[in-house]
């Protein structure tokens, strides 16, 4: 017997994670319509998905590493190589743009970030996620999150220095 489709259950998840789920892909990928189709793929393989979730972090949990691996399937696939970047299309999403009290921008500083950096770097200091459960998300090992972790630091203070 199929499940039946519930629009409010729908609803709810979509509210409560798909900020998250957005915000990993772009910081992934850099770009605001990938990361949107992304989203949407990910919330449409949660609901045709046969999972059950202990809870909400373990729901949230799974989520993310779906999101991450669909990211590296697009980094992967020839179309992404191919694709010509028009000029005038937004490559980036501005609402992650926060400037610092001495004019330095942040996200212009991520954005030169490999992506797995910027994406242990997201993972770690705005979803508070511990080194353990990164390394599960993306699907690495543990010292491979710290090395991308501290690699992204020492870039980053570099950057700042040269500021």
């Amino acid at each position: 017997m199929a499940a039946v489709f519930n629009e409010d259950i729908f609803n709810e998840k979509y509210n409560k994670y798909s900020a998250a789920v957005y915000k990993t892909a772009y910081q992934y990928l850099l770009d605001v319509h990938l990361a949107q189709d992304i989203t949407q793929d990910v919330f449409i393989k949660l609901f045709t998905a046969k999972r059950v979730f202990h809870d909400s972090e373990h729901e949230k949990n799974w989520l993310l590493r779906v999101t991450i691996n669909m990211c590296k399937n697009v980094l992967r696939s020839k179309a992404y190589h191919n694709l010509q970047l028009n000029d005038n299309i937004e490559l980036y999403d501005n609402s992650f743009e926060k400037k610092s009290e001495d004019g330095l921008d942040m996200f212009a500083e991520l954005k030169k970030l490999s992506p797995r950096q910027r994406t242990a770097v997201y993972l770690y200091y705005y979803e508070g996620y511990a080194v353990k459960d990164i390394s599960a998300l993306m699907g690495e090992k543990e010292n491979t999150v710290k090395s991308h972790l501290s690699r992204a630091r020492q870039k980053l203070k570099s950057m700042i220095e040269k500021e």
